[in-house]
């Protein structure tokens, strides 16, 4: 954890909360059916995404903070960096001509560099977050924010402009943008994570490679973006090129989903305790240590209570209780062939 990031987290959360408010209640004054439904399949629509993603192993101990941070950043900070600059895009590019590529260098271009700064930032300021997976769900989080804001939106937008009623406006573009383009911003955003993850996280990598595989995913999600947003006056063109495009985005986020799921579930280098473990007598049942000690205590005594309290809060990145904690990992240090950085227990990142 760095406390310069955690409090330049916390300066634009304060910025991005009044930010996704404001963005949300403006849509009542459009439409009050179409925010209010909109409203609902918003909640809806974010406690069914994360409690998928909250079954997976991969999903960091990070606390509710961290969720929120997550939520506010895709939904606020991120939405008002967009706001800002992809208009006047979008507006340079209709002046030019160039109306095939204009929402893609209006949407893709800020969405994708605004919401991947939120995810290094966000990498940076817990210490919980420590293994590359964590950057891919990070993303997938601040993606959903970024969605359900932008969906909440456009459902306003559409009930304005149905010629029927609000309310089937308003159910038209939600299906639309969930059943025909599904988890779009997670998707991008999560892959966008991954490689923050992988430049973060891994350990004994050059300056160079880190910023190397760093751009080299966060170019992967503009590229996706960018060519999902491309608007062909031909129907034909339109409809082929969003085939084509979601023939190559989901399963290369299903393949890098299922390899980072693996070395989640593979993974036995770090532990992380709530607290420090000073006692032999502390550690979970089964547990050696260097000198051969296993903890010890009785049924119902003091010390196999205080044990299994410990084993309940001492978790592995995904999960699952350390196989052996020795002294290098209970000062946070990384054992002889790890592949991944730890934070130390005064919050630094080591190798």
């Amino acid at each position: 954890m760095s406390r310069l990031f955690r409090w330049t987290l916390l300066a634009l959360m304060i910025v991005g909360l009044p930010s996704m408010l404001y963005f949300t209640a403006s849509n009542f004054l459009v439409s009050g059916v179409a925010a209010s439904l909109g409203l609902l399949f918003a909640v809806l629509y974010v406690a069914l995404v994360l409690i998928l993603l909250r079954l997976s192993p991969m999903w960091p101990r990070a606390g509710v903070l961290w969720v929120a941070a997550c939520l506010v950043w895709g939904g606020g900070a991120s939405f008002l960096l967009v706001m800002v600059s992809g208009l006047p895009l979008m507006t340079l590019m209709d002046k030019l001509g160039w109306e095939t590529v204009a929402m893609s260098f209006g949407g893709a271009w800020p969405e994708e560099i605004s919401k991947a700064l939120g995810v290094a930032v966000i990498l940076l300021s817990f210490r919980q977050l420590n293994r590359p997976w964590h950057g891919l769900v990070t993303g997938a989080v601040v993606g959903l924010g970024f969605e359900t804001v932008e969906n909440h939106l456009y459902g306003s937008i559409g009930a304005m402009l149905d010629p029927n009623s609000d309310l089937s406006g308003t159910l038209s573009i939600w299906l639309a943008r969930i059943l025909m383009g599904p988890a779009l911003h997670i998707v991008f955003t999560a892959l966008a994570g991954w490689g923050l993850g992988l430049a973060i996280f891994t350990a004994r990598r050059s300056v160079s490679w880190r910023f190397g595989v760093g751009l080299a995913w966060l170019t992967v999600a503009f590229a996706l973006h960018f060519a999902w947003n491309l608007m062909f006056e031909d129907n034909f063109w339109l409809i082929a090129h969003y085939v084509i495009v979601a023939v190559v985005m989901y399963p290369l986020f299903i393949v890098v989903w299922l390899r980072a799921h693996r070395a989640c579930r593979a993974d036995r280098t770090y532990a992380f305790t709530p607290r420090p473990v000073t006692s032999v007598a502390q550690l979970p049942a089964g547990v050696v240590t260097p000198a051969g000690l296993e903890p010890g205590g009785k049924a119902g005594s003091p010390q196999l209570s205080g044990t299994r309290r410990l084993e309940r809060e001492t978790v592995r990145p995904g999960g699952r209780l350390p196989d052996r904690l020795d002294g290098q990992r209970e000062q946070g240090h990384a054992p002889e062939g790890q592949d991944y950085t730890a934070p130390d227990d005064h919050g630094r990142r080591i190798e």
